[in-house]
C-alpha cells in the first residue's frame, strides 16, 4: 500500500485526526490534501502546532490567538505535550473502545518524536524525512494512535518542500534557489545574525548575505569563491535540522 492508501486508510479508521504543523512555517506545512479529506469524511481535525521552541514567545503568541482551540508542543519536551494529553484522555473516558487518534503531517515535522514523548515508546526517530514507512498502532490507556508516513501533497514545489523539511536537501539537485529562499524569509528575523554571527546592512541583497555567510565560514574555493552548493546545503540543512531559530 502506498503512503497516500496508508493515510486514507488512518482516515476512515480514526476518530480524531491530529495534523502537526511547523511553528517556523505553519502555513507551509497545513496539508490541503490531508484537510480537504478530512472535510469530506467529516472527520475532527486538531492542529497541533510543533517546534515552538525554534519560534520567538511573539509569533507563539500570534498563533494562539489566531488558532485558539489548537495545540503548541516541543516534541522532545513532555510537559508542552501534558494538555493535549490530558484533552485526549478526557474524550477518551467512558467510551467501551480506545479512541483512536491518527497523526499525520509533512515528513519530519515530529510526529514520531512526539508519541515516543507521549508513549516513552523507543521508535527510531531520525532529523532526516523518511523514517516511519507505515502505520505504527500505540496504545496508551484507553487511546490508540496511528503513527503514519509523512505525506507531501503532489502539489508542492521543490523549494516548498526543503523548507517544510520534508526531503534531505543532501538529495536534492541545485539547492541555490532554495537557499535564497530561505535567506528572503529569515533576513529580517535576525536569525542568521545570531547563527552565522554575520552583519547585514540594509543595501545588502540576498546574494550578498549569502556570500557573506560563506566567506564567515570559509568555505571558499579556488579563486577564493564561494563555494555555492556546498553553502546551500549547510543553510538548508541548519534549518532542517533545527539549528535556525525565527
Amino acid at each position: 500500500m502506498g503512503y497516500w492508501g496508508v493515510v486514507n486508510n488512518n482516515l476512515k479508521n480514526a476518530d480524531i485526526i491530529l495534523l502537526l504543523l511547523d511553528a517556523r512555517v505553519p502555513e507551509e506545512t497545513k496539508n490541503k490534501e490531508i484537510q480537504k479529506k478530512v472535510e469530506i469524511m467529516q472527520k475532527r481535525l486538531i492542529y497541533v502546532f510543533n517546534k515552538i521552541d525554534l519560534v520567538n514567545k511573539k509569533s507563539v503568541q500570534d498563533l494562539k490567538e489566531k488558532y485558539p482551540d489548537s495545540f503548541f508542543t516541543n516534541s522532545g519536551k513532555r510537559q508542552t505535550l501534558e494538555p493535549l494529553m490530558k484533552y485526549l484522555s478526557k474524550l477518551s473516558e467512558n467510551r467501551q473502545k480506545a479512541l483512536r487518534v491518527a497523526v499525520l503531517g509533512y515528513p519530519n515535522v515530529g510526529k514520531s518524536s512526539m508519541l515516543n514523548t507521549l508513549t516513552k515508546s523507543r521508535e527510531k526517530v531520525s532529523s532526516v524525512s523518511g523514517t516511519t514507512k507505515k502505520t505504527k498502532w500505540i496504545r496508551v490507556g484507553n487511546l490508540r494512535f496511528m503513527d503514519a508516513p509523512g505525506v507531501i501533497p503532489s502539489k508542492d514545489s521543490r523549494t516548498k518542500v526543503a523548507l517544510t523539511s520534508s526531503k534531505d536537501i543532501y538529495k536534492t539537485e541545485n539547492p541555490e534557489r532554495i537557499a535564497y529562499n530561505l535567506m528572503k524569509k529569515l533576513r529580517k528575523t535576525g536569525s542568521l545574525q545570531e547563527k552565522y554571527k554575520i552583519k547585514i546592512d540594509k543595501t545588502d541583497s540576498d546574494y550578498d548575505i549569502f556570500l557573506k555567510i560563506g566567506e564567515k565560514k570559509n568555505l571558499l574555493i579556488k579563486g577564493g569563491e564561494v563555494d555555492e552548493d556546498k553553502l546551500s546545503r549547510i543553510i538548508v540543512s541548519d534549518w532542517q535540522k533545527g539549528r535556525i531559530k525565527i
